[in-house]
Formats: C-alpha cells, sequence, structure tokens
C-alpha cells in the first residue's frame, strides 16, 4: 500500500483547496457574464486588452496552458462573435495573426461591468495584506508548477 508522508498530504489539501475554489470561482463568473460569452472566450477578449499586439493561435495556447485545438475553438467562437479578426499571416501562410475588434473591446467591458460585483464579493472579507501575501505565494506556487512541466 503506497503511503504518504505530512508534507505530501499538506500538498494533496493544498491543491484539493484550490482546485475548489477554481470552481467556486467559475461557476460565478459563468453566471455573472453575458450569455455570448464564457470564461475561456472573456478570458481570451482580456487577453487582448491588456496588449493590442496581434497574435497566432499557437502562442494563445501556450500563454493560457491549453492546446492549440482548444484555443481554435474558443477562436472560433469569437470570430463568428465578430469580437477578433483573423487574418493570415503574410509571412507564413501556415499561420494566422489574430486581434481584437471594437466590439471584441467594448464585450470585454461589458463583461467587466457584468463581473465586478462578483469579485468585489469575492474579495471583500478579506485584508489588503492578506490578498497581497496570498496572492504572491500563489504565483510562486504557480511558477514552481509551470518549472516542473513535462
Amino acid at each position: 500500500m503506497l503511503e504518504f508522508n505530512n508534507k505530501d498530504m499538506n500538498l494533496l489539501i493544498l491543491l484539493s483547496e484550490i482546485a475548489t475554489i477554481e470552481q467556486l470561482a467559475r461557476n460565478k463568473l459563468d453566471n455573472a457574464l453575458p450569455k455570448d460569452l464564457n470564461i475561456s472566450s472573456f478570458s481570451v477578449l482580456n487577453h487582448f486588452s491588456g496588449s493590442k499586439a496581434e497574435k497566432t493561435p499557437l502562442q494563445l495556447a501556450r500563454s493560457f496552458h491549453v492546446t492549440k485545438g482548444a484555443m481554435t475553438n474558443t477562436l472560433n467562437k469569437l470570430e463568428k462573435l465578430g469580437y477578433i479578426h483573423v487574418r493570415p499571416d503574410w509571412n507564413d501562410a501556415r499561420k494566422k495573426r489574430i486581434s481584437i475588434s471594437q466590439s471584441g473591446i467594448d464585450a470585454r467591458n461589458y463583461a467587466m461591468k457584468s463581473i465586478k460585483p462578483i469579485l468585489d464579493e469575492i474579495i471583500q472579507g478579506t485584508d489588503h495584506l492578506t490578498k497581497k501575501s496570498l496572492l504572491g505565494d500563489l504565483r510562486s506556487f504557480r511558477e514552481s508548477i509551470e518549472k516542473n512541466r513535462v
């Protein structure tokens, strides 16, 4: 029978808590987002809000740690909604270039207004120092996992 030490058990409990938090937050956000957006498509629009630079589907997939197929599915939905522009890469015909449209910017901004009360509710009971410390700890934990990715 496989035995776990306290350190292993604590890590499993931590991962379970993170998964539960992620699921709870995802459900709350999904319910608050406009009906034409889910968290995946909102996340792509939000990604472009920080930088209007064009990206390839592969670059986006890597940024979100998803397969290129999963990203292509999300991009197809966003393109049908008119929220992104898709054009051929003039230097490499096998690639596409993705950018956000004005409609996409507007949809992202509307979605942000929709989820703001949820975000406020999530952080309401946590004091500033705890949030700052927790964010740093979670970022370090994520970076550790990314470094050890296969």
